[in-house]
This record gives C-alpha cells, sequence and structure tokens, in this order.
C-alpha cells in the first residue's frame, strides 16, 4: 500500500472555522471532542445483548442474534474473523438510543432529514447506523458513500483505522463501470500488474479512538481496518455544501432505473435548492 499521511485532528473547533476549513474545501477531519455522548451505559455490550437480542443480522448467507454477532466479533482472530460488516439501522432497530445521539451539521441543516425531500430520494442515504465488528476485519471494498453524501463517524468501542483518498484520484482505483462508486482494488495487497496506477495513489490514515468523530466529504475514497473489537456509528449528510453532487448521483441513477422520471430529478433540484438555501439563510 502506498504511503499515508495523517489526517487533521482537532478540538475546540468552532462551526464557522469548521466549515471554512474543512467543509467548503472538502478536507476531511476527526474531531477529538464531540463524542462525550459514546460513554453511556446504553452502548455498552451488556445492555445491548440485554435489550436487543431479538435482533437478528443475516452476513453471507447465515442468521446471527445480536448476542452471537458481538461474541462473534470479541473472539475474531486474522485466522478466524467474524463475520463483517454488522451494520444496524439505529432508526429501526435501536429507536430508543436515537436521542442519546447528538447530531453534527456540516451545513445550516441535513437536507436527508427535511420533510421537503421526497422519501424515495432519500431512502437509501438517510442513515444513522451502527457497525460492529472484530480484530483483522476490513471493510469489503474501496468505496465512496453512496450518491456523494457526506459522512460522519464517531467511535464507540475500539480502535479502527481509516485510509481517505481524495476525489482527484479516482482514476487510480479503476471504479466499476456499474457501481461507480466501487474500486475492485484491495489497498492491503493491490495487484499492481492488474491496476498499475494504484502506486501513484496517496492515502490519507487516521486511527480513530472511542469518542472521536470523522468527517469523510462527499466523493472521498475510503476503507476501514480493524484492530479489536469495535463499534462504530455513522450518519449521513446532505446540505448546500454536497447538494449538487448528491441530486446529480441521483439523476443518473434515475436515468438508468427510471427514465420517466429523470428529467423530473433536474427540475427538482434547480428548484429545492434555493428553496432549501432561502430556509437555511435564515439559520444561525
Amino acid at each position: 500500500m502506498t504511503n499515508a499521511f495523517e489526517i487533521d485532528r482537532r478540538e475546540g473547533l468552532s462551526k464557522k472555522e469548521f466549515y471554512n476549513s474543512y467543509v467548503k474545501k472538502s478536507l476531511p477531519v476527526v474531531l477529538t471532542d464531540k463524542g462525550e455522548w459514546v460513554w453511556s451505559d446504553k452502548f455498552s455490550t451488556d445492555y445491548l445483548k440485554s435489550h436487543y437480542n431479538h435482533l437478528t443480522r443475516t452476513v453471507n448467507g447465515k442468521s446471527y442474534s445480536l448476542s452471537e454477532i458481538i461474541e462473534l466479533c470479541k473472539k475474531s482472530t486474522k485466522e478466524n474473523k467474524a463475520p463483517y460488516p454488522n451494520i444496524y439501522d439505529v432508526k429501526r432497530d435501536f429507536p430508543e438510543l436515537l436521542n442519546e445521539i447528538p447530531e453534527l451539521l456540516y451545513g445550516k441543516s441535513n437536507r436527508l432529514q427535511s420533510k421537503m425531500l421526497p422519501r424515495f430520494i432519500a431512502k437509501y442515504t438517510n442513515k444513522r447506523e451502527l457497525f460492529f465488528g472484530g480484530k483483522d476485519c476490513s471493510f469489503p471494498t474501496l468505496h465512496i458513500d453512496y450518491l456523494g453524501v457526506h459522512t460522519q463517524l464517531t467511535q464507540i468501542i475500539g480502535d479502527k483505522d481509516f485510509y481517505l483518498y481524495s476525489p482527484d484520484q479516482s482514476a487510480c482505483f479503476y471504479p466499476d463501470k456499474i457501481r461507480r462508486n466501487q474500486s475492485p482494488v484491495n489497498i492491503f495487497d493491490p495487484d499492481l500488474e492488474k491496476y498499475p496506477l494504484f502506486k501513484n495513489a496517496v492515502a490519507i490514515k487516521t486511527t480513530l479512538k472511542p469518542g472521536e468523530t470523522l468527517f469523510i466529504p462527499a466523493g472521498w475514497w475510503h476503507t476501514t481496518y480493524i484492530h479489536n473489537f469495535n463499534l462504530t456509528y455513522a450518519i449521513d449528510h446532505v446540505n448546500s455544501f454536497n447538494w449538487n453532487f448528491f441530486m446529480d448521483e441521483y439523476y443518473l441513477s434515475a436515468k438508468k432505473n427510471y427514465p420517466k422520471l429523470a428529467s423530473l430529478v433536474k427540475v427538482y433540484k434547480v428548484i429545492m435548492g434555493k428553496i432549501f438555501n432561502a430556509k437555511e439563510a435564515i439559520l444561525n
């Protein structure tokens, strides 16, 4: 894998400085002082197992209870890795925990949660998720988050390495022709004969620890590697900074799957973009 540069790690960052230095410039950053909520007993494995063991998850064709997922992740080794990824929808699976998690805003609002955004547009991206993982697990693909959303990730338990690559390096990753947000390159063991351009890619790396939050701007390629039992929270964002990107990606999806609706997406993007901007202009 190519050499990796470290990401900025900041505390006491004002909202204005966050916008100007990172969101507007499309730069990732780790916020080291925004995740105090992770110490709540409600995010302990004992609490989760005792209150939510009715939840099941199917990974690679096999079904597991939440307790089984947690125990497999705790026992994970390089030779016997836990099933991964194990993703749970907080709103659907842990609705009582929603009020425990404060949301960071990367603009005046998160447009994915607005009633003005039709559910059929937001349903695949308006996610608040918990990821369970174990030692030596890694995310299956180097990818860009679907439809060009921003992503906020807060580490709850364990340490997780994140490898990020700027959007201008996309050619190095040979994006899939159908799933354009996914790369076939295994960054930990790249086949440079098959993917020679990857040798030119330069990563930004950080190890996220409990209580720390990573902001990944829209369009950044990324993947992960886990060192120990792990629990991570993730939420998608769309705001004025990535609205056009988000709607353009949705237009391409609609053009392929719902061609009769695609032209309406273009109109909606312009009109609702102006309405969102006007509404947010009055917010502090």
